[in-house]
């Protein structure tokens, strides 16, 4: 229960993370305001009659969302639903799609009004001028400051931030060692395909990763499935249809918490490209790809679309982060193509969601998502019960432990939680292993001292003996490059390996 928390946690991070690009007014259908219900006017109209205090607009808007979600919360939890929530997601003039987004490239979460970043795009403009854990409290507007504390709600705060491609705003942030500063940043377009290629520079393997999945939207967005089948055609073309018997597609499905089914297949809709399953699966009008079946129980079924199957092998990437769409398609292909799983044990989600647009209020879209039915695979089974059969290949290296985050200095002899994310990296910058490894749980010891000045003399910072932030700043640096680059994947690594080894 704990990893699908932090799945959950992750997802709600995605979904907030606006100034990362989720501006979609375009994106999302759109939708008219509906009325409050009975209950809740009655109540208001009670509060502002009788109420000691004023009651302003803006504290009923706070007082209606605040009704929706603590309704939606309570309904879920009796359910033991981790999965059905109420969704924000902020619309701007600017439209954006799953692909790219407008804006400076940060993930973040609700602090008390203020905004605690949580991730930093590689290439984004925020990056290298904001890090995780530091707090964006404030705005400067008209050469004032405006503190985020003094507003009276999220959405006021939000409003703030939207922009539009080229806008440039002055942030007020603080770091964890309390130090306020200003960052002007200009909001850019920082790409984020849903689907991309990478070349492995190996003759007889060619590599798609797909980092969720998303539908079409006419002028706003391709979605997956045609993102999917543009890569596919072209490494088709110039080398999987060549001498195809020798070659093998890799599909790195790890991270991928899911997305739109449309992505997976169009349903039979013929104005609409054929989803990745139809793509890369046989037609067996006997035998279903996967089976989807809502609260009414009338089972709806999924086909592939290709008479011949393809001719070269596929083989799939998955992790424990792998979920819903992500791993119906590593079901499918795995149990109807035959394709192999590598990797690890994928996240278990048996069901989907449905999304109900609510209300839009001040530029924010309030959503619901609710659980709607089971997915099976394999003639009945449900991945929640029935684990997906994947070849373990263990992760090492930069992919192996959690982002370093600095959250204040880190003494000799003190202990800080956050340290032993540094002391795992300080292991791996230096290939240490046996007894030459550092201790990793927090304890700043007089190895880990070493360690840290060691890297400050080679980095030509300030040696300081202690952790402290222009030391976790090149940490930081270093772990994000190295995160990108595929050579340090030691799974991917290890599953060319295998296949070379098997021609």
């Amino acid at each position: 229960m704990a990893n699908k928390k932090l799945g959950i946690l992750f997802l709600v991070s995605v979904v907030l993370a606006f100034i990362a690009g989720y501006y979609i007014s375009v994106v999302i259908p759109p939708t008219q305001t509906g009325s409050t219900n009975d209950v809740f006017d009655e109540i208001t109209t009670s509060f502002r009659n009788f109420y000691y205090y004023d009651i302003e607009d803006a504290e009923v808007q706070d007082a209606f969302i605040a009704s929706m979600k603590a309704m939606i919360d309570s309904y879920a939890e009796s359910n033991n639903d981790p999965y059905t929530r109420l969704v924000v997601t902020p619309l701007s003039v600017t439209p954006s799609s799953d692909e790219m987004f407008i804006g400076i490239g940060i993930g973040f979460l609700m602090e008390d009004l203020n905004l605690r970043v949580s991730y930093i795009y590689a290439g984004g403009a925020a990056d290298g001028l904001i890090y995780p854990n530091d707090l964006i409290i404030g705005i400067v507007i008209d050469s004032q400051n405006l503190y985020f504390d003094t507003l009276g709600s999220d959405t006021e705060v939000l409003s703030y931030l939207s922009g539009a491609l080229d806008d440039t705003k002055t942030l007020l942030v603080t770091n964890p060692d309390g130090d306020e500063y200003e960052v002007a940043i200009t909001y850019i377009e920082i790409p984020t395909p849903t689907a991309y290629t990478v070349d492995l520079g190996e003759a007889n393997i060619e590599y798609i990763k797909i980092t969720n999945f998303s539908g079409y939207i006419p002028d706003v967005t391709p979605g997956t499935a045609k993102t999917f089948s543009d890569i596919l055609n072209e490494l088709e073309v110039d080398n999987l249809d060549i001498d195809s018997g020798t070659k093998t597609l890799i599909i790195d499905l790890r991270d991928n918490p899911g997305g739109s089914l449309s992505a997976l297949h169009n349903g039979g809709n013929t104005s609409v490209i054929p989803g990745i399953t139809q793509q890369l699966l046989t037609n067996n009008v006997e035998t279903p790809l996967f089976q989807m079946i809502p609260k009414s129980g009338v089972a709806s079924s999924f086909y592939g679309s290709l008479t011949v199957p393809k001719g070269y092998d596929i083989a799939v990437l998955v992790n424990e982060r792998s979920a819903s769409a992500a791993e119906v398609l590593a079901a499918v292909l795995n149990t109807y193509g035959g394709y192999p799983l590598y990797g690890n044990f994928t996240y278990g989600k048996g069901v989907f969601q449905n999304t109900l647009n609510l209300y839009d209020i001040n530029d924010i879209r309030y959503s619901l998502v609710y659980t709607e039915g089971e997915w099976f695979y394999d003639d009945g089974k449900n991945v929640a019960e029935d684990a997906l059969d994947v070849n373990i290949i263990e992760q090492e290296g930069i992919k192996a432990f959690n982002m370093p985050v600095y959250n204040g200095e880190v003494l000799f002899n003190q202990v800080a939680l956050e340290l032993g994310d540094y002391q795992a990296f300080l292991n791996y910058y230096y290939d240490l292993s046996g007894l030459s490894m550092l201790r990793t749980d927090g304890y700043f010891d007089s190895a880990t001292q070493n360690l840290i000045e060691d890297f400050q003399l080679e980095q030509n910072l300030v040696v300081t003996s202690i952790l402290d932030r222009q030391t976790a700043i090149r940490i930081h640096e270093i772990y994000s490059a190295d995160l990108q680059d595929l050579n340090k994947d030691v799974q991917l690594q290890t599953l060319i390996d295998l296949i070379n080894s098997s021609l």
